[in-house]
């Protein structure tokens, strides 16, 4: 599969915008300045390379790549999360 493919995949699958989303709204409740941002990393790449392990039940090489680009993926779909809070708070 191309890499475009898998980010497409990745980034359509709902139970991963789901857990990106969740990981998202709660590092917005952290106290600690700059913390929040480093769960979010944190979780975004536990969610990536995870992911394809636990809940798709991959193994070796396909996994490691589908973890890696997990990583660009996640971090689309955190942008969007972000974008789309935004706009929410800005017309609503």
């Amino acid at each position: 599969m191309l890499l475009t493919a898998i980010v497409i995949a990745q980034i359509l699958d709902p139970l991963r915008i789901l857990l990106v989303g969740a990981a998202y709204f709660l590092s917005l409740r952290v106290k600690r300045p700059g913390a929040g941002w480093l769960g979010l990393l944190v979780a975004i790449v536990i969610i990536a390379v995870g992911y394809p392990f636990v809940i798709l039940g991959q193994s070796g090489d396909i996994a490691w790549m589908g973890g890696a680009v997990g990583v660009i993926s996640n971090a689309l779909i955190a942008g969007v999360v972000a974008g789309l809070l935004r706009l929410q708070r800005r017309f609503f």
